[in-house]
């Protein structure tokens, strides 16, 4: 039913006999706030209900629109920017829920990530000089690849052997990233090269659309801005204020979206896995190999290092666990998909930092071999890939600023606004925050009890000793060890007798529908929920959890702030229960003369107050998120040229606001210090960790000796030899024909078809040619092909053999050697070999290899590695 508050304001402050009696029967005589006595104007709750109605006074249709262009659409639009993930709709739905209902847990993940990678990136930039920035082929070069890498391997879960406690796991990982020196068993390049393909892949699989992502942001920003403009243009009008406050209290979520170009996703998440995985299943060969694992460089790198015996112990320890660490990576976990997930990245960094990098600060990869030793196989922390760092509080209590200023700014604009006091609008934005503050805490507490990790106190310690040495309370812990025992059994039978109970009830109720075979129904009925029950038996405590308790409550709070922003857009809160604002006590009034235009002196202190408070919390999120950003950007650019380019430009911002860097640590040595060293006497963290900061200058020069002198190649500045053959007495011939070797190598079919003999014909062909064999990825190739197709069938399996770094990763652990890919086509001898050839690096200043057709024009050119380190 629809209400007409102007209507009742007039009845009730008619100069009329019923007028008088409505006041004397309804009027409000208790306190007031913001606003002055009147006694025409100003009618209790109850009178309020019995005059006007219990229904709902909703906006016309052009405050609706207004509402709906201004905030609808600029929240919708950056709702789509999200890092979705393809052809995953219950994924894609639970990521929303837990983004949208817990929005203060998936910030903190969020910025978790982002102080991750930042970390990285700070390692990387300060592995060299300020003013050096070398070539893409240097230790330099390899390190931005590894750390990259790192970064992506730390949005997918561990398979569960190699994260519960295992610090073989943690002693893998560095290999795979930071070893040069181990020879791979499954394929001829070097673990380098591996290292370098496969982050060359992956930046070209990012997902782009930071440009979209910034543009939607832009929309948003400017729809507050008006909204600001319109509610302090128009100063007291409630309607626009509260939609002010709408836009207040959705402030957090252009900040998790915007953080996401930090914490990016792959367009493909589920390739990417598989390349990993196969980058740690070529280590973990090589390391089952003695020979490989002790006999070669491997062993020698570390032999002049003091602890040569432990540290040779600890390869052969990570390689017998190796065996059992197949499908390392499990599931995409990135942008706060997944709950408690904690990555890789932050125990590998925090080792490397702890054991070498720290201490050394910028140009730390100087002694390239001692760096790389420590990286490899340096101290690793007893807890392995699960572990407690109490410096995540501060990303906590940033997320809980960011979410708590948005709903604070919304709550002070909506309490202080007539009539006074908490209201539906205020109370529905104090219940949306509670609830996420509340699924954030549980969800700590949960992670704390029920993970792999221990909370190892000494003085617990030392406490449990002296009370197991005692008698009487040994006698007591035996006691209470069995009645819980007996418990747990009484517990178990309960359990079971009620499973039996609801499987029987379903049953039942399923044979109430009259099936024409009930036997079967009831056959499948019964097979359905005891496989539901043995998956539910199945799950772990933290799943269970996950699946009961919070998803439910995500789900809720989700539609709870979905109904929020629709009550706000439609009018649902012009009620005479909201407008009275009774939920806390206070309120219980409603004075007609201000529904809809405040007169209060305060008003404007009130809402100047609520707007600044979120307004700046957000910008400065937004600040932060954007310069990380940039600050990170050089790690996953895939032009190395340009990555360099931001680097050098992020070295001179860093240069210039190092003073700022200065000032905030040393407000955490004050803050985080303190909250750390009581952390490790709590047991929480075993030990303070060190920090490297940013410098210009650096210290530490160690004395390296040179690399002997790579051999000079036989022809100046790279030049090709030009060997000509004289085809002038040779038999008439139709020549194949040659693509340039110089065509860059692409995953995807051509666009424009190669060329081929005039004499060719697509109709028909006196001599076909073979069928060809083909992969089932390869379905756009025909299987009966022109002379010239299948010539480039040929030279396209060639090339994939190739020693090129352009090479595909797939191609390089595919098990099949070159040449068993090349004989299919041996028996041909109308068709010149290209197995020499090698198309031309797109990397800048690589050049081509030995080109040698036989009895024919060749590009001749000695082959060798310009990279250091022979990778």
């Amino acid at each position: 039913m629809k209400v007409n508050f102007g209507n009742c304001h007039l009845r009730y402050s008619a100069n009329t006999s019923e007028g008088e009696a409505l006041r004397a029967q309804w009027g409000w005589h208790g306190p007031l706030v913001g606003i002055k006595y009147n006694a025409t104007t100003q009618i209790s709750r109850q009178g309020c209900l019995a005059l006007c109605g219990y229904g709902t006074a909703n906006y016309p249709w052009t405050q609706v629109s207004s509402t709906i262009t201004t905030w609808l659409l600029p929240v919708v639009g950056t709702l789509l920017q999200a890092p979705f993930e393809s052809n995953a709709a219950k994924r894609t739905f639970l990521a929303i829920t837990r983004w949208v209902g817990s929005p203060i847990a998936s910030l903190s993940y969020v910025l978790w990530n982002i102080k991750v990678s930042a970390k990285a990136a700070l390692m990387v930039d300060m592995a060299v000089k300020y003013d050096e920035t070398p070539d893409r082929k240097t230790d330099f070069g390899s390190m931005r690849d590894s750390m990259y890498l790192l970064l992506v391997m730390n949005q997918y879960t561990l398979k569960p052997t190699a994260s519960l406690r295992e610090k073989e796991a943690e002693g893998l990982l560095r290999i795979v990233l930071f070893s040069k020196d181990l020879k791979l068993t499954d394929t001829d390049k070097s673990l380098r090269q591996m290292r370098r393909i496969l982050a060359r892949e992956v930046r070209e699989m990012r997902r782009r659309g930071a440009v979209p992502v910034f543009v939607s942001i832009m929309w948003f920003l400017f729809a507050f801005a008006l909204s600001i403009q319109a509610a302090f243009g128009d100063l007291g009008e409630n309607r626009t204020a509260h939609d002010l406050a709408l836009g207040c209290l959705l402030a957090w979520f252009p900040v998790l979206i915007m953080g996401s170009i930090v914490d990016r996703n792959p367009i493909a998440a589920e390739a990417i896995r598989k390349k990993l995985n196969a980058l740690v299943d070529h280590v973990r060969h090589a390391l089952r190999d003695d020979q490989h694992r002790n006999d070669n460089e491997f062993a020698e790198s570390f032999r002049t290092q003091p602890k040569f015996i432990q540290l040779k112990t600890w390869v052969d320890g990570v390689a017998e666990k190796g065996e059992h660490m197949y499908d390392f990576f499990v599931t995409f976990a990135g942008q706060a998909r997944v709950r408690w997930h904690y990555g890789a990245a932050h125990p590998i960094l925090s080792d490397i930092e702890n054991c070498y990098i720290a201490d050394r600060g910028r140009n730390w990869l100087a002694n390239e071999k001692e760096a790389r030793a420590e990286l490899v196989l340096g101290t690793v922390n007893e807890e392995g890939l699960v572990w407690f760092d109490v410096r995540e509080f501060w990303q906590v209590a940033s997320a809980i600023i960011i979410v708590g200023s948005s709903c604070g700014g919304a709550f002070i604009l909506s309490f202080f606004t007539p009539t006074v006091g908490l209201g539906c609008r205020s109370g529905g934005y104090t219940i949306f925050f509670s609830v996420a503050l509340g699924l954030l805490i549980v969800e700590m507490v949960v992670w704390l009890v029920l993970s792999p990790y221990e909370v190892e106190a000494p003085w617990l310690v030392r406490t449990a000793t002296r009370l197991h040495s005692n008698a009487t309370f040994s006698r007591w812990e035996d006691d209470a060890h069995g009645r819980w025992v007996f418990l747990k059994r009484r517990a178990s039978s309960f359990l079971m007798a009620t499973e039996g109970l609801v499987i029987r009830c379903i049953v039942a109720v399923a044979l109430w529908i009259p099936w024409r075979d009930k036997k079967m129904v009831k056959a499948k009925v019964e097979g359905a929920v005891d496989a539901t029950m043995r998956d539910l038996r199945a799950m772990g405590p933290q799943r269970k959890w996950d699946v009961f308790f919070f998803r439910p409550i995500e789900i809720f709070n989700s539609i709870w702030l979905v109904y929020i922003v629709f009550a706000q857009t439609l009018g649902w809160y012009k009620t005479c229960a909201c407008m009275t604002s009774t939920w806390g006590g206070g309120g219980g009034y409603l004075d007609f003369s201000v529904q809809d235009t405040s007169n209060s002196e305060w008003v404007l202190y009130y809402w100047t107050s609520g707007t600044v408070l979120t307004a700046l919390v957000m910008s400065l999120s937004m600040f932060y998120i954007t310069v990380e950003w940039c600050q990170q950007s050089f790690l996953s650019t895939e032009e190395y040229k340009d990555a360099m380019d931001g680097l050098r430009k992020t070295r001179a911002y860093r240069h210039w606001t190092f003073f700022i860097r200065r000032i905030s640590r040393e407000i955490l040595r004050w803050t985080l210090n303190p909250m750390e060293k009581l952390a490790v006497h709590v047991g929480l963290s075993k030990k303070q960790q060190k920090t490297i900061l940013w410098t210009k200058e650096h210290t530490w020069n160690p004395t390296v000796m040179a690399s002997p002198p790579l051999p000079r190649l036989n022809h100046a500045n790279g030049s090709p030899s030009i060997a000509l053959t004289d085809y002038s007495t040779a038999p008439h011939m139709e020549l194949p024909l040659y693509d340039t070797p110089a065509m860059a190598h692409s995953l995807f079919p051509p666009a424009i078809t190669t060329r081929r003999p005039r004499n060719e014909s697509d109709a028909s062909f006196n001599n076909p040619p073979p069928l060809i064999t083909r992969a089932s990825e390869d379905s756009f190739a025909p299987l009966i092909q022109r002379p010239s197709g299948a010539y480039h069938q040929r030279t396209d399996t060639d090339d994939r053999i190739s020693n090129d770094p352009r090479t595909s990763f797939e191609e390089l652990y595919s098990p099949v050697s070159p040449l068993e890919r090349a004989s299919w086509l041996s028996a041909d001898t109308s068709l010149h070999s290209r197995q020499g050839y090698r198309r031309a690096n797109s990397d800048p200043g690589s050049p081509p290899t030995d080109i040698v057709p036989p009895g024919g024009l060749g590009i001749r050119m000695d082959e060798r590695d310009l990279e250091r380190g022979g990778a």
